[in-house]
């Protein structure tokens, strides 16, 4: 029973702060959106690891839950009413409409609770049913979104996206064992291929539908050239070679936008006799080629088409959300089939020990390739979906920071299993892409209306002005989370039963020596 409680509670203050934050920075409806949506995930975790033999008994666990996910939301709703809003600059709540706000959102909380609760402790069906669930809240999601006015919808679509390159990621880093420090190369390679093949840049302008399977396939080429010569790398030498891969793709789309190619016989033929004029143009000949539109990019770049849709808008986010989550789910069904097959336990047996696999029969080199080629693959997929979702591409946006930003989420959520990524990925970029911007907005109004006011000394006025700025200590932040990460919880939130077991054995050293009483008896 206490152990219970003190489970219920853990889980309650982890999500309870979660929650809270969301209240204090955005306020409103978005109370009850985050109360339905962190409602039904404590239901859930409350019922987890244990057999409940009853709905009736998963209700009354996620109701105990779901109180106290309220409460913290209750006391955000004062808080962030009452306090926050007058010392931003902003009127305070009238009571009826904080009396809206404080009466429904915690109710919503505990219903959704109670329900997800409930659902577990269908016996046979819970594992059917909680999919439903969870398919039920994807799909209604927009939905809500537009009913509360919250506009999550535009961050919660480039989540997705990054969620699916973490997944792809995952394959080579937590699979595979092979540290990649260059992901975000494969991402320009898919995005810039639907460029070339869905724009005017080059007179091509294909169907998006066609041309999103050619960039995975050419990112899985990327992938299996890439892969070739480092078969025989290993931890830091393949980084640095990953990381390199990673600095020079973005350069050459940076670079290619004076292109004259020449017949290479009769190009080295002229230059041996002294005759340029005997080289052969082939592309580029009255005025070079103008390839990747160099630091300005590709602009604009076709976008998918439906008979009933119509042309995707960047207006409408409905098409491109569902779009992304069937890419998202088609990923996830993909991976976790090939995580199960014998190319899945092959990459687990070369991570664990590449010698031991390679004398048990397994090719290195076929297997290697393939972790690469298909890790790059589902990036390709997100770099083409890109490209058309924002219309333009530009190389600046690949750099170094972006790999760095996905290999942060597989190593948050957990080396080797797919939730823990994809919780990973809404964790960091549902820091960067809303948290860090609106909570940047609210820091500024609370300087600007009740710190700077008051401060006489104008070197700390000015310091409070220019450096508060939650945004750009993105970085810093990340690596302090990382840093806290490793030392608490090295194995990510959600990890890998084998990874986690790995790192949680006894030393060698450490195991008791049993000594054979007969011998002790002679001694």
């Amino acid at each position: 029973m206490a152990e219970r409680a003190l489970k219920v509670l853990r889980l309650s203050i982890a999500l309870g702060l979660i929650a809270a934050l969301t209240v204090l920075v955005f306020g409103g409806w978005s109370s009850s959106v985050i109360g339905w949506l962190l409602g039904a995930g404590a239901g859930l975790m409350a019922c987890q690891r244990q057999s409940i033999p009853s709905p009736k008994v998963g209700a009354r666990l996620g109701l105990e839950a779901g109180l106290v996910l309220g409460g913290w939301i209750l006391l955000a709703l004062v808080l962030q009413g009452l306090v926050l809003r007058p010392a931003a600059g902003q009127p305070a709540l009238a009571l009826p409409q904080l009396l809206q706000y404080a009466l429904l959102a915690p109710v919503i909380t505990t219903v959704a609770a109670t329900v997800t609760g409930a659902v577990q402790g269908l016996k046979q069906y819970r594992q059917i049913a909680t999919w439903i669930l969870l398919a039920l809240i994807l799909l209604i999601f927009p939905w809500i979104d537009q009913i509360a006015r919250t506009n999550w919808i535009a961050t919660v679509i480039q989540i997705q996206i990054f969620v699916m390159l973490a997944l792809g990621l995952n394959i080579v880093v937590g699979y595979a064992g092979l540290l990649d420090l260059g992901y975000a190369a494969f991402f320009a390679i898919g995005a810039y291929t639907t460029g070339f093949l869905s724009s005017p840049q080059i007179n091509l302008q294909w169907n998006f539908w066609i041309v999103i399977w050619i960039a995975a396939a050419v990112a899985a080429l990327a992938g299996v050239i890439l892969g070739a010569p480092t078969l025989r790398l290993r931890g830091d030498y393949l980084a640095i070679v990953t990381l390199g891969f990673g600095e020079i793709v973005p350069v050459l789309f940076r670079n290619l936008t004076d292109i004259q190619i020449y017949e290479p016989i009769s190009k080295i033929l002229g230059s041996i006799l002294g005759r340029p004029e005997m080289a052969i143009c082939l592309v580029g000949c009255d005025k070079p080629f103008n390839l990747t539109g160099g630091e300005a990019g590709i602009n604009p770049i076709g976008r998918p088409y439906l008979p009933i849709v119509g042309t995707f808008q960047s207006s409408n986010y409905l098409p491109w959300y569902y779009l992304i989550l069937l890419l998202v789910v088609f990923a996830v069904f993909m991976i976790g089939r090939l995580r199960n097959s014998r190319l899945g336990r092959a990459w687990t047996a070369i991570r664990e020990d590449e010698l031991a696999a390679s004398a048990m029969g397994i090719n290195l080199v076929k297997t290697k390739l393939l972790a690469f080629a298909m890790g790059a693959t589902f990036s390709g997929f997100a770099g083409s979906f890109y490209a058309a979702y924002i219309s333009a591409i530009f190389p600046s946006v690949f750099d170094f920071s972006v790999s760095v930003i996905i290999l942060c989420m597989v190593i948050l959520g957990g080396l080797g299993n797919m939730t823990g990524v994809i919780l990973g990925g809404i964790i960091i970029m549902g820091a960067d892409r809303l948290y860090l911007p609106q909570l940047a907005l609210v820091l500024k109004g609370v300087l600007s209306t009740s710190v700077l006011p008051n401060v006489a000394n104008p070197a700390l006025k000015d310091f409070l002005a220019t450096s508060v700025d939650p945004i750009q200590m993105r970085l810093l932040l990340f690596g302090l989370t990382l840093v806290v990460m490793m030392i608490v919880r090295p194995e990510g939130l959600v990890p890998d039963a084998m990874r986690q077991a790995e790192l949680h054995s006894p030393e060698p050293d450490s195991v008791p020596v049993v000594e054979d009483p007969a011998v002790e008896a002679r001694s």
